[in-house]
């Protein structure tokens, strides 16, 4: 009975989570420190180039609970007298018996405004979505049957085209971007590859999903410290979730801070940036419904490497004083 209790709260739970994650985005409670992940606008900040790896476990203490991974690596480039921004995504989530992964290039054009930047971006690729037929668990009874043609018979994948938009502006004091993913709103074939019979597919719609974000920079009477609230809303206008964070930097090396997702979870983060670029962020959610009978929470870790890139239209060739 405690079995299936839990396996009645995970089903649930995982409902309503990719519900709110409109299926096929992943959740990331440190959001603030991964912009390039769900807006293509956010890409190239800094004239640095930005290389961020985001490892998350969801529900620990499930079997075949949520996991993903992903890159996001992204760099100015220089068109003319223009400064813009070009990146990559790859991400890779699994859940339950289905994995998905994304590849896509962004893009993002960025010009000067109200004394900061607008940027908008572009990013497109594939997403492939995969289904692990041999774990089906069929019990050994009268009741049911293993050869039962509604069950899939190895294992079965789809591939679509997939695009993203977004616009970002920011200044020194606050930043604020709105995005939309899976623009096209396509369905997936789930099938096997050498499958040719109509039947034999499984068909999933790729939602929409659009995202609306801002942060602000408080300076507080001690110069070293800044309050850094933020936000994340997230739709596929079925759906929604928000996460409500607020960070504590310290000499703009470490931070802490406290994240609330309404229904979900209470989030607590932590971090540090080293001199010569490296980023290490962690964050620990604590469920507040009642998937806390049965999980000691999720972990997420995120690593990134930051680096200065000249990106000058100046040349660099020094005459020598000898010939003034």
């Amino acid at each position: 009975m405690i079995r299936l209790r839990r396996f009645f709260i995970f089903i649930v739970g995982l409902l309503i989570w990719t519900g709110a994650q409109a299926q096929f985005d992943a959740q990331w409670s440190q959001y603030m420190q991964l912009p390039g992940l769900y807006n293509p606008g956010a890409i190239g900040l800094n004239s640095d180039l930005n290389v961020h790896l985001g490892f998350r476990q969801q529900w620990l203490g499930f079997e075949n609970a949520p996991g993903t991974f992903s890159v996001n690596a992204s760099m100015p480039l220089r068109t003319g007298k223009t400064l813009n921004g070009l990146g990559l995504v790859l991400t890779n989530e699994s859940i339950g018996l289905f994995s998905t992964q994304l590849f896509q290039i962004q893009y993002a054009y960025k010009k000067k405004l109200l004394d900061g930047e607008l940027s908008a971006g572009l990013q497109g690729g594939i997403l492939q979505q995969n289904f692990n037929s041999g774990g089906i668990y069929i019990p050994n009874s009268e009741y049911h049957n293993p050869n039962d043609q509604a069950i899939p018979s190895g294992d079965i994948e789809g591939i679509i085209p997939d695009f993203s938009l977004g616009v970002w502006f920011s200044r020194p004091e606050f930043y604020a971007g709105l995005s939309a993913s899976h623009l096209l709103g396509s369905k997936i074939k789930l099938s096997r590859k050498e499958s040719t019979e109509e039947d034999k597919e499984v068909l999933f719609k790729v939602s929409q999903s659009y995202y609306l974000t801002g942060g602000y920079n408080i300076n507080l009477s001690n110069p070293l410290y800044v309050l850094q609230p933020s936000i994340l809303a997230k739709t596929d206008f079925v759906a929604w979730s928000a996460d409500l964070s607020c960070l504590l930097k310290y000499n703009k090396e470490y931070w802490g801070g406290l994240s609330w997702r309404p229904g979900e979870a209470i989030v607590a983060m932590v971090g540090v940036m080293f001199d010569f670029g490296l980023v290490v962020g962690y964050a620990y959610d604590v469920p507040i419904s009642q998937l806390i009978k049965f999980t000691s929470g999720s972990h997420e870790l995120f690593i990134a490497y930051r680096k200065k890139i000249d990106t000058s239209l100046i040349s660099k060739k020094q005459k020598s004083i000898r010939i003034l």
